[in-house]
């Protein structure tokens, strides 16, 4: 009795762990087929690419959906950072991501556990992809450190996520005639290098350009960026002519911040231009101590224009004049006409004053003529009276005649005999014969002297030369004083400004005093509303 109760609760026994077994193997099951292990996923991830690049046949050379629609190709960027802006070399730079998107119906795929393909840079090679370019680039490169920055992501229905980093240089042709007042577009215009419109088409994504917060510019301010899709004839050529392709463009609108500019080159020309007026309270004197003053502030703030406004490198070098050049121009105008304001007015001064010395001249010429002329008259009577009393003479003496020499009266007397006196024994020599032998002696004694000299005689005509042109300056000057002088002669006397000279020079500053800042003042409005608001 005793075995058989034994054997029944065995049996039991064995059959309630039968059941938990049964009932607990299911669970276990559906646990393992939710968690995968790594090694599971990496098999199944080699299955599906060795499935999706060699067992279905796939060939890179084509593109998807070869012989029928075109592809379309969805891009964006990305911006990390832009600049600079080179308007001498007219172009523009950006460091960014460059994505682009499109669908492969060869790289489908169904495994379970995958929801997208995150592969290495090297699987770009070997799958399709577009022949995308930069039209107007110039110096694009690919970012390679530490490893090419590029990488590819393939969902389960064909579509390929591909982003790269790249740092762009980009043609932009520029317009500088407002410069630095200036805003330029840049365009970036992005298009395939040998597919046309009917093989591929370019679209931008929703959400086609970021820019992170931390943009910025050092002369440009980022101000606005408008995108479009281009469908049309390009730049590139087939052999039936012009290929029509699928582009899309970026324009950024770039505003120059003119805070630089103000302060190095508008705020110091200006300030030059006030300082050149102080010449004008530099009043006329009758010694001319202002004169070397006016001077040198004149001279002194037309090179302070020329090496600050024309020296500059900060100018673009272009062929035609810039918002800048022509401010330039107009405050070296304003300087140049100070310095030539007081030219006129020391020009009136040395006028009159030498035309009134010129007058003193001319009337002591006359006195020393008119009496020049007296006394020859004089000098005449009293040799016409002279020679009458002395030929009188000769006749009551006979023998001698008085003959007059000069004019100071001196009288000599002759003998009529034409026989030399006795006791001579030859004819003395010659006045002209003295003078030759001892003309001679000195002419050898001069000679010796005359080589001794030789040295310093060259010295002083390297020394006068400089004076020799001053004075052949004043020369011509006067020249043209005393025609001038003969021609308005009669008028010159007549007019207020040789009368009151003085007058006239201190109204010609008083007046400068005024217009001057005025016509400035009218000057500059025009200047900055045209350039601001007009042009």
């Amino acid at each position: 009795m005793k075995n058989i109760i034994f054997l029944t609760l065995h049996v039991l026994t064995v059959q309630g762990n039968i059941e938990y077994g049964e009932e607990d193997e299911p669970f276990h099951r559906e646990k393992r087929s939710f968690y995968k292990s790594g090694k599971l996923m990496e098999n199944e991830t080699s299955r599906t690419l060795d499935f999706l690049l060699t067992e279905s046949g796939y060939n890179k050379r084509f593109r998807p959906q070869f012989g029928g629609e075109p592809v379309t190709v969805y891009v964006n960027l990305a911006i990390r950072s832009m600049g600079p802006v080179d308007e001498n070399k007219e172009i523009f730079s950006l460091d960014c991501y460059f994505r682009q998107s499109w669908t492969d119906e060869r790289l489908k795929y169904n495994t379970s556990g995958l929801n997208e393909l995150a592969l290495n840079w090297a699987f770009l090679a070997k799958i399709w992809k577009p022949d995308t370019f930069f039209l107007n680039g110039k110096q694009s490169f690919l970012h390679k450190i530490t490893v090419p920055n590029r990488f590819v992501r393939i969902s389960p229905n064909g579509k390929v996520s591909y982003s790269q980093r790249l740092t762009i240089w980009a043609a932009c042709p520029m317009n500088l005639r407002k410069f630095p007042l200036d805003s330029q577009i840049c365009k970036l215009e992005i298009g395939s290098f040998g597919y046309s419109v009917q093989e591929l088409i370019y679209k931008w994504q929703t959400k086609a350009l970021s820019i992170d917060d931390g943009v910025s510019l050092a002369q440009f301010h980022l101000a606005n960026w408008t995108y479009k899709e281009k469908l049309g004839y390009s730049g590139l050529r087939t052999r039936s002519g012009l290929r029509n392709d699928s582009t899309v463009q970026i324009d950024f609108l770039f505003e120059r911040q003119t805070g630089f500019f103000l302060l190095q080159i508008y705020t110091p020309l200006t300030l030059i231009v006030f300082c050149s007026w102080v010449s004008f309270w530099l009043v006329k004197t009758e010694k001319g101590g202002e004169v070397p003053a006016r001077t040198s502030l004149g001279a002194t703030t037309v090179l302070s224009i020329v090496n600050l406004g024309f020296g500059g490198k900060s100018k673009p070098k272009v062929g035609y004049s810039t918002a800048l050049d022509i401010y330039i121009i107009l405050c070296f105008a304003f300087v140049f006409a100070v310095l030539v304001e007081f030219a006129c007015i020391n020009f009136i001064d040395t006028f009159v004053k030498r035309f009134r010395l010129w007058e003193e001249e001319q009337k002591k010429k006359k006195e020393e003529e008119e009496i020049r002329k007296t006394k020859e008259a004089e000098e005449m009577k009293q040799n016409g009276a002279v020679t009458k009393e002395v030929y009188q003479v000769a006749e009551s003496e006979g023998g001698q005649l008085a003959v007059p020499h000069g004019a100071d009266g001196r009288v000599s007397t002759q003998t009529r005999s034409s026989s030399p006196p006795s006791g001579t024994s030859s004819p003395p020599l010659a006045k002209s014969e003295c003078i030759s032998n001892v003309s001679t002696q000195d002419a050898c004694v001069s000679t010796e002297d005359d080589f001794e000299d030789i040295e310093d005689d060259e010295k002083e005509e390297k020394e006068s030369r400089l004076q020799c042109l001053v004075d052949a300056y004043n020369m011509i000057f006067d020249c043209l004083l005393r025609r001038c002088f003969r021609k308005y002669h009669p008028d010159i006397v007549n007019w207020y400004i040789y009368s009151n000279t003085l007058d006239v020079i201190y109204s010609i500053d008083d007046w400068s005093r005024k217009i001057f800042p005025i016509i400035f003042l009218i000057l500059q409005m025009i200047y900055w509303s045209s350039y601001l608001y007009i042009f």
